[in-house]
């Protein structure tokens, strides 16, 4: 039995198949968006990486609103991140929680969140990033900001 085709094969599949994986899957990451709806602050950390599909973290956030004045929204949820979208140089993200606005806000309490977008690179750590995030308390908004990812 030769097993040198089954080698190539072997090899070639494995070689393709990394092209697709993550180029830059962030253990920690911060940042700050400017949204249609005031600002908003996040950090986040990596749980566990899934070779060729993404990054399992939590995240954190803070958000201000221009309707309250002030801080209007503590956050926390799960994430999947680093979504690779081959040749585009930009990957995907997916996360979602629990946020609690404040007393400030007329739709104050506990709201879930889903929130969606993309990254991409600019300068060594430092990248762009634009999201579109609803809430059952706050509704539809979309922002773009940067991010320092580690």
């Amino acid at each position: 039995m030769n097993l040198l085709p089954r080698f190539a094969v072997v090899a070639a599949l494995t070689l393709g198949a990394v092209s697709f994986a993550p180029a830059q899957a962030a253990v920690l990451w911060a940042g700050a968006d400017l949204r249609t709806n005031g600002l908003d602050a996040h950090v986040g950390s990596a749980l566990l990486p899934i070779p060729f599909i993404g990054t399992v973290g939590i995240e954190a956030g803070a958000a201000t609103s221009s309707a309250a004045g002030g801080l209007s929204e503590v956050r926390a949820g799960g994430t999947l991140r680093d979504l690779n979208l081959p040749f585009t140089g930009t990957d995907a993200f997916l996360s979602g929680g629990l946020a609690y606005h404040t007393a400030g806000n007329t739709n104050s309490g506990v709201g879930i969140y889903l929130e969606g977008g993309l990254r991409g690179p600019l300068v060594g750590p430092l990248g762009w990033r634009a999201s579109v995030k609803t809430d059952t308390k706050s509704g539809l908004s979309a922002g773009a900001g940067l991010e320092v990812r580690f």
